[in-house]
């Protein structure tokens, strides 16, 4: 795994999954996370397969600098979301993969491993002759209940840190479904290269239940895209963990839809369901219909009256410089998201991607056009002037009783260990915050953006 070096705190488990897929058909497997362990180069020797994971941008010129210490002898397979979307630029690149797995990888590294030739397997791009055949997109069925992250691998234990301070809670993720039924006109995960939505599929409870009860860690983050987007799944996902006594607390992303159910909301609250992330995205009407998001700001303040009914830490996402929004609307953010009582905010600025949806309304949109970053600007807002409205934002919503009230759902929710509390290094955690805090003028978005390192 090439990854960010100051952000340690979470498991490589898309690795671990292609690592389940290659177990009967390998001799032998060694997971390698590059945030721990950068002396490589023996493993290196030893191996006739290297699988890379690539997700996010920061990670590319790490990325490159490895593939050119592979002796070419030595089949390179990358695969990751970043990956996927930019395959033409890694094959661009002095010392290139050999393969570039698009999308799910698991059954794509099984036939690559079994010796399958690449013009028959679908889902890849590989370079031949010179030139970078893409291969047709691979029909991808259900999620299967058998296919489970190889933990065993790892060598590190995987803790919340903060600044390389040890939170005191260990952190894993599941992953129960994926895909998204929905069609948000902004979401930069909607299509893969070429043009192939990922449709929803969802792995059934009784899979779940099984691999919770093989993780050791007490947070656990559900990385699906909608968590709640079978209401009957979740009901039993939640039956089976009281029922089994699995005690643990989790962190899932649903829309406001799930209001819909209370009694399926208490149940989560019962099963260790503590904290809710919960896409909005604007404060304006005209916004949430341009986004088809399927709901008006006055349906988002009624769900969210009826989620609140249960003492959930409710995490809210917004997007700054939405197209057509002007100065005072994007403003209106922090006063909406105070009446909807969210404990917290994070303020993502408008982006897009070589496939988002996003880019038929761009080419429509006069005068808007793509900066650094794939932010969206118009000349009125570019990228800084952007970042000055978020600094804003939070700035109008983070008063001392917000703050109060985050301190208080952040203890309550076992989110900092009383044995980190113990030990004294609360203090030095809080004093770190606040001198950061002085910048960005805002301690909870701060402390969370470096956890979960939202991109602009």
């Amino acid at each position: 795994m090439v990854g960010d070096p100051e952000k340690k705190w979470f498991p490589p488990i898309g690795l671990e999954y292609i690592a389940t897929a290659l177990e009967s058909l390998v001799e032998s497997l060694t997971l390698i996370d590059m945030r721990f362990d950068h002396n490589v180069d023996d493993h290196i020797r030893n191996a006739d397969l290297i699988c890379l994971s690539v997700n996010w941008d920061y990670q590319l010129n790490a990325a490159l600098d490895l593939i050119a210490r592979i002796p070419s002898h030595i089949m390179v397979v990358m695969g990751g979301r970043y990956a996927t979307l930019h395959t033409e630029e890694f094959f661009a690149a002095p010392g290139s993969p050999n393969v570039i797995v698009r999308g799910d990888g698991e059954e794509a590294i099984q036939e690559i491993a079994s010796g399958v030739p690449l013009k028959d397997i679908t889902g890849i791009s590989y370079r031949e002759n010179g030139n970078v055949i893409h291969n047709r997109v691979r029909d991808l069925p259900p999620l299967s209940d058998r296919l489970y992250p190889n933990r065993t691998l790892r060598r590190v234990d995987y803790r919340l840190l903060f600044k390389n301070i040890d939170i005191g809670t260990r952190v894993d993720y599941i992953s129960t479904s994926r895909g998204c039924p929905n069609n948000c006109r902004f979401c930069t995960f909607t299509s893969y290269p070429l043009r192939r939505k990922r449709d929803w599929s969802g792995r059934s409870a009784s899979s779940v239940i099984e691999e919770l009860k093989a993780i050791d860690a007490t947070f656990i983050f559900v990385v699906d895209d909608n968590f709640a987007a079978s209401m009957e799944r979740v009901e039993a996902i939640c039956d089976l963990i009281i029922a089994e006594g699995i005690k643990k607390i989790f962190a899932v992303a649903l829309r406001i839809e799930i209001y819909k159910h209370p009694s399926i909301l208490a149940k989560m609250s019962r099963a260790g369901f503590r904290i809710l992330t919960i896409g909005i995205e604007s404060a304006q009407d005209r916004t949430l219909e341009a986004m088809k998001k399927g709901f008006t700001t006055g349906l988002a303040e009624t769900a969210l009256r009826e989620i609140r009914k249960i003492p959930f830490y409710i995490h809210g996402y917004f997007i700054v410089g939405c197209i057509g929004e002007s100065y005072r609307e994007m403003l209106e953010i922090a006063a909406f998201a105070k009446r909807l009582r969210l404990d917290t905010i994070d303020l993502s600025l408008l982006r897009t991607e070589k496939y988002s949806p996003l880019n038929e309304v761009l080419a429509a949109s006069k005068g808007y056009y793509v900066g650094e970053g794939n932010i969206v600007c118009c000349e009125e807002y570019d990228r800084d002037r952007l970042r000055a409205i978020r600094r804003e934002i939070y700035a109008s919503y983070y008063d001392f009783i917000t703050i109060v009230r985050i301190v208080r759902h952040v203890i309550s929710s076992r989110l900092i260990s009383f044995e980190y509390v113990y030990k004294a290094k609360f203090m030095c955690f809080f004093g770190s915050v606040l001198r950061e805090s002085r910048k960005t003028r805002s301690l909870w978005t701060y402390l969370w953006r470096e956890i979960f390192r939202t991109p602009d």
